[in-house]
């Protein structure tokens, strides 16, 4: 039996998709946690990632559609999604009115990309690594090892960041293309 990460569980909700092989061509439920885990929403993808961008909808039932739970829910997916190599950026759409789908989006980290025609596009970006400051650091320290050994400090030292920069610039670069299969 396999160790399934369905359904993803937040404070209020189960969200599971229809279909837990292919989940990002599915339609996913929103359920509350009580006993009964009535049905109360849905999130759906929209032409599946293409260019790294994952396009998502979710449709609440109007007593749920409050800040918190908006926050929840796009909370929860944005962190599935990006657990995924492919995912770099998710993004969504909401009506101006929709001022609890507004905020809740703003309180997941969400921010406004632009607004066109009363409807607002928002996205949310996979934050890129930082390997090149560790690799600085870790090259400045191995300079000065290296720099007392030989003598001549500012020498190791100069070739301990030089070399840290460059492996870290590296690492950053792979981090953020895409992985191909």
């Amino acid at each position: 039996m396999s160790n399934s990460i369905f359904p993803l569980e937040t404070r209020h909700f189960f969200i599971k998709p229809q279909n837990e092989e292919k989940p990002l061509e599915e339609e996913w439920n929103v359920c509350l946690k009580d006993g009964d885990q009535k049905k109360i929403g849905s999130i759906s993808f929209e032409d599946a990632v293409l260019h790294g961008e994952l396009q998502i909808s979710v449709a609440l039932d109007p007593e749920f559609n409050k800040v918190d739970y908006n926050k929840e829910i796009f909370f929860a997916m944005s962190n599935f999604a990006f657990q995924s190599q492919e995912v770099r950026e998710i993004s969504t759409k909401c009506r101006y009115e929709e001022e609890n789908r507004v905020r809740g989006l703003e309180k997941a980290g969400y921010v406004r990309r632009e607004t066109v025609d009363g409807i607002h596009h928002y996205s949310i970006k996979k934050q890129k690594s930082s390997w090149t400051g560790v690799y600085v650091f870790v090259g400045l320290i191995a300079g000065f090892i290296i720099g007392i050994t030989v003598s001549n400090l500012w020498m190791g030292t100069a070739i301990g960041v030089v070399t840290g920069a460059i492996v870290g610039f590296l690492m950053d670069k792979r981090d953020s293309e895409p992985q191909r299969q």
